[in-house]
């Protein structure tokens, strides 16, 4: 593997020289300039990024920490946003995951932070909000997304949930609907189902329908918690003739569970799920479903970071430039422009998407319905 020395030789240039036209941090004659892009070429030398990070103290990387990768789309299509600006920004991205987990999420932070990551964007649901005031204190601009941090606000990309499960909520009410389910997660102290929680409760009340515990079955949030939880609503035998769910995960396993006890979806009983993950447009009835603009978001957070990011980088060339004026100070800055964010630009407020799983409230077929389970 050829090292600067090898370049150096080749270039008849010496090794100082060499690193100045990687780092491009002085004047260079182009003939020598020339002659070390050359010899690298030749070489096939690739100039250590870690040590270039230690020089310029940047990297040209933006850290990232997410929840679980693997968990399902949902971290998958916020990448894809992220990804849609960083790189097109000729900037590359670091991911970690932290799992909901305080201890990893908090290393994943400090391991980003150590690697000279130039700015991170991180979602973070285990971490308190007062360690989190206490990371932002950072050198490095750091953005929050789905979480709106105290005092923070300006740095945080967020989704409105508790009006995400109010407007599907509100659905089923003009659809007739009043005794309305809810199969939510049972992680009861996360921040988005305690959200989602309050969007339900809101809608009910706001309707003048009295909130029901026996109406809400808890349950681990995926395929198989939404099945468990649809099983446990019959059997308590509390008479719901539509559901909404935490998640789509969720809402699926649910309608697979109410096809097993021949119970007709949206015949008998209404379904919306919650974040428009690409199986609902494929189940059978096509899923209404509450669209996270997770993608939207990812996108948003990413600019954000950039924007911090140059506008800390334009205010320290400006501070040098101007301490250093009486020494000839010059260096070569790339302007980046600088993109004015409102608070309102970085609050989204989710959709409903209408497909086939929801219909009118028929008491008719409600009543077929449980004659034939009677019957059984």
């Amino acid at each position: 593997m050829a090292t600067i020395k090898d370049v150096s030789r080749l270039a008849n240039v010496s090794i100082s020289t060499v690193s100045r036209v990687i780092n491009k941090s002085s004047k260079v004659s182009p003939d020598k300039v020339e002659a070390v892009m050359k010899a690298m070429e030749d070489l096939n030398f690739q100039p250590n990024s870690f040590a270039q990070a230690l020089v310029n103290k940047k990297s040209n990387c933006i850290g990232v920490l997410v929840g679980d990768l693997c968990g399902g789309p949902f971290f998958a299509q916020m990448m894809r946003g992220i990804e849609n600006v960083i790189l097109p920004a000729n900037k590359f991205v670091i991911v970690m995951s932290g799992k909901h987990e305080h201890d990893r999420e908090k290393n994943s932070i400090e391991a980003l932070l150590l690697r000279r990551c130039d700015a991170l964007v991180v979602h973070s649901k285990a971490l308190s909000d007062q360690e989190l005031i206490e990371i932002a204190r950072s050198d490095v601009p750091i953005v929050f997304v789905n979480r709106l941090v105290p005092t923070l606000e300006d740095r945080c990309v967020w989704v409105d949930i508790s009006c995400g499960m109010e407007t599907a909520v509100n659905h089923l009410i003009k659809q007739g609907h009043k005794r309305i389910a809810y199969i939510a997660s049972d992680e009861v102290n996360n921040q988005d189902a305690k959200d989602r929680m309050d969007g339900y409760r809101r809608a009910l009340s706001n309707a003048g329908i009295e909130y029901d515990e026996d109406l809400v079955s808890l349950a681990f949030p995926d395929e198989n918690g939404g099945h468990n939880a649809i099983e446990s609503l019959l059997m308590r035998d509390v008479g719901f003739t539509a559901f909404v769910a935490y998640n789509d995960a969720m809402a699926v396993g649910a309608v697979s569970a109410l096809a097993e006890n021949n119970i007709s979806v949206p015949e008998e009983v209404s379904a919306i799920g919650f974040d428009n993950n690409l199986i609902t447009n494929f189940i059978k009835p096509k899923l209404s479903t509450v669209r996270y603009p997770i993608e939207e978001v990812g996108e948003t957070a990413a600019k954000l970071a950039l924007n911090v990011l140059y506008t800390r980088e334009r205010e320290e060339y400006e501070e040098r430039k101007e301490k250093e004026s009486n020494k000839g100070y010059e260096k070569k800055f790339d302007l980046h422009e600088i993109i004015e964010f409102t608070r309102e630009d970085l609050k989204f407020i989710p959709d409903l998407i209408e497909r086939d799983s929801v219909a009118p409230y028929n008491e008719a077929a409600v009543m077929e319905g449980r004659v034939r389970k009677q019957k059984k």
